[in-house]
């Protein structure tokens, strides 16, 4: 039986994402320092033809995701935030920034939650290497394809006694971002294709405006 998402479940689920997101419980964000960037490590990757500077990304947030609905709770909204504005640090002239949490309709279900940035990315190896040293308890990392859209793509596991999370990052010339799983019941797949849709559902390259639109 589905619940409202101001049952029992969203709040669990707001316990979790904000462990996840303010560090502890699930995966334990970290400041972003200024140690340089470790070797990249291998990712799948597919280079768009279009050059950066002929394209830009738009980032939409849609109503639902699948069968999921937005999550609106203050406090969940403001560490989503935070998160966006850990991601738009990594991306050279931001232009655009976006982050929401979707709620799971039932009990078996999982929530998503989705956070990126805009802008302009001269590497994306390197700023993926950065990314998941925001996440440190984030493990088993590890290459995925990054879809249609190009890029580079990972995704790892993080766990507590309570919640299972599987993150998955992507970095493309023009964008950075994230998609987050998050269970209350059970470890998770391996969600590469539903990570790929999403992604899809968020990021919209396209033409740059010319110098002085």
């Amino acid at each position: 039986m589905s619940k409202a998402i101001t049952g029992t479940f969203a709040w669990g689920v707001v316990r979790g994402v904000l462990a996840v997101m303010v560090g502890g419980a699930v995966f334990g964000c970290s400041p972003q320092s200024d140690r340089p960037a470790a070797a990249p490590s291998p990712s799948a990757s597919v280079q768009p033809s279009a050059s950066p500077s002929s394209m830009r990304a738009r980032l939409e947030l849609p109503l639902r995701l699948g069968d999921r609905s937005r999550l609106f709770h203050r406090p969940l909204l403001l560490a989503v935030g935070d998160n966006v504005e850990q991601l738009g640090r990594l991306v050279d002239d931001p232009r655009d920034k976006a982050g929401q949490v979707y709620n799971g309709a039932t009990d078996a279900d999982y929530a998503v939650m989705v956070s990126a940035a805009a802008g302009t990315v001269g590497d994306g190896e390197a700023t993926l290497d950065e990314l998941f040293k925001l996440f440190p308890r984030v493990r088993e990392v590890r290459a995925v394809d990054p879809g249609p859209l190009g890029g580079v793509a990972r995704c790892g596991n993080g766990r507590n006694d309570q919640y299972y999370a599987t993150m998955c990052a992507w970095a493309d010339r023009i964008s950075v971002g994230t998609v987050t799983f998050l269970s209350l019941k059970k470890r998770l797949g391996l969600p590469d294709d539903e990570f790929v849709e999403i992604r899809s559902e968020l990021e919209f390259p396209i033409p740059a405006l010319s110098s002085g639109q």
